[in-house]
């Protein structure tokens, strides 16, 4: 996704770098042309000063020729200094131009033919030097008409420059139209399509949203042809839609539910049979049993009538693993009525660890799993024991059978479920005989009670029998409840 801050840098970027590209290249090419401009004029007045220079070496060398005093040499000797550091400027160029290097060489003939007078007139040879002096006479016109040729073909390049530079400023001049023509294109078109691709999604959110407030929600989507925060805003705002039309056909119909409901409760209440009824009625029998000699369907009686209570008491409020262990005895016993010695239930429990806080209805379900599953099918030799014991702060519950056990794809496919966030409502559908809750849903309830995912281990093997585990803190009654209020 680019946004629309990005879309709005680059854009700049963009423009700003087009800008200053065109602007550098126009300074650079100025510049050239400058440089170009700044030394054909240094030319000009190199060759000026050339000539200047040479005229006032002959004239200082004539004066102290004929005064022969040092203040006229001493004229010279500076004359004659300054003609040789203006010869020198001509030096890098002799090799470009061989006009310019004939100029050199003729200055050098200039000042050898200075030196050679000099030379004659302190020695006194009047003739030597006075036919130098004509020669040096006719060198310094030379040098005179040399630099008027090199001023007029230096003339001759400017004026093709001059030409070059006029017709490089004209392209300048174009190129910048152009550029400025192009910059104000792209940035109508840009303003154009970015206030569309901005405009077209908040005018369609805007209609939608007044739909929306007259109570129309089954209105097409809202869709944003650029990758931005608008398409980001018309998808969040097509799923908000979504889920309030959803919410309110999930209303209706809770409401029609709600009417069904109410309606069933009525005939509902006519086929309701009193608990207290139910139990008053097997207390009854059980007495009657007693008296009547049969102690062993007494106590059958009661242990279904103290099951039966236990399960159908209030499943919200906590209990103790004393009420829990109690009510397996009572399963084991109506269970060892109906099998006989097809099957053996042993107990091995920790008084210290009784008064634990537990979820009601959570030991029994497990036993009720390890029978239906693991022994029930046993003709004998069946075993199914319950162990209760103490290990570092937690308290660890065994329940374990001799049955048929489970292969490791079985054993894997209950973790996963027990590590589901919602696998207690998928588990739902299980074989019990008595409360309808699930393995799953006994270690989902415990892991909401104590607060914590690890409280269980499960380890079988097929033919040799399954171990369940459960590995419970060490809490008081008075800090469960404190965790439910918070």
């Amino acid at each position: 996704m680019i946004s629309i801050r990005t879309k709005i840098i680059g854009y700049s970027m963009v423009l700003v770098l087009l800008i200053n590209s065109v602007s550098f290249f126009l300074f650079q090419s100025s510049q050239k042309s400058g440089d170009e401009y700044n030394a054909i004029l240094q030319r000009f007045f190199l060759l000026n000063d050339l000539s200047m220079s040479t005229k006032s070496v002959y004239e200082s060398l004539d004066d102290y020729l004929l005064d022969h005093s040092i203040d006229k040499f001493d004229i010279y000797s500076s004359e004659r200094q300054k003609l040789k550091r203006l010869q020198s400027q001509l030096k890098p160029h002799i090799n470009q131009d061989i006009v310019v290097k004939n100029y050199y060489y003729l200055i050098e003939s200039f000042l050898g033919e200075c030196t050679v007078i000099l030379n004659a007139y302190n020695r006194n040879e009047i003739e030597v030097y006075s036919s130098h002096l004509t020669e040096l006479s006719r060198i310094s016109i030379y040098i005179q008409e040399a630099t008027l040729a090199l001023i007029n073909h230096e003339l001759t390049n400017y004026q093709t420059f001059y030409r070059e530079m006029h017709k490089r400023n004209e392209l300048f001049s174009t190129i910048g139209i152009i550029i400025f023509v192009l910059t104000i294109l792209i940035s109508i078109l840009f303003a154009l399509w970015f206030s569309k691709g901005m405009t077209k999604p908040i005018s369609l959110l805007s209609k939608a949203a007044k739909e929306i407030s007259t109570g129309k929600f089954d209105g097409p989507d809202v869709k944003a042809p650029t990758k931005d925060e608008l398409r980001f805003l018309a998808e969040a705002f097509n799923n908000m839609r979504e889920n309030i039309r959803r919410l309110i056909q999930e209303i209706k119909q809770k409401s029609e539910l709600d009417n069904l409901l109410k309606e069933m409760e009525l005939k509902s209440l006519q086929n309701q049979i009193n608990p207290h009824f139910l139990f008053n009625t097997l207390n009854t029998v059980s007495r009657m049993a007693y008296i009547e000699g049969a102690e062993r369907t007494s106590d059958l009686i009661d242990s279904v009538a103290a099951l039966l209570r236990y399960n159908l008491g209030n499943l919200d409020k906590p209990t103790t693993l004393k009420d829990e262990v109690a009510v397996v005895h009572n399963y084991f016993f109506i269970q060892m009525t109906r099998f006989g010695d097809r099957v053996q239930f042993r107990t091995e429990i920790d008084e210290s660890c009784l008064s634990l806080p537990i979820p009601v209805l959570t030991l029994q379900p497990i036993i009720e799993n390890a029978f239906i599953h693991g022994v029930e099918s046993y003709e004998h030799g069946a075993v199914l024991s319950l162990c209760v014991y103490k290990k570092n702060s937690q308290v660890i519950i065994e329940v374990a059978d001799n049955g048929v056990g489970m292969d490791e794809l079985t054993i894997k496919r209950l973790v996963e479920q027990v590590d589901r966030v919602h696998s207690s409502q998928k588990s739902s559908k299980h074989t019990g005989h008595s409360t309808g809750i699930g393995l799953i849903n006994v270690i989902k309830r415990l892991q909401l009670f104590y607060g914590q995912d690890q409280v269980v281990e499960i380890q079988s093997k097929m033919d040799e029998g399954t171990v369940i585990r459960l590995m419970l803190p060490c809490v008081s009654e008075s800090e469960v409840l404190a965790k439910d209020h918070v």
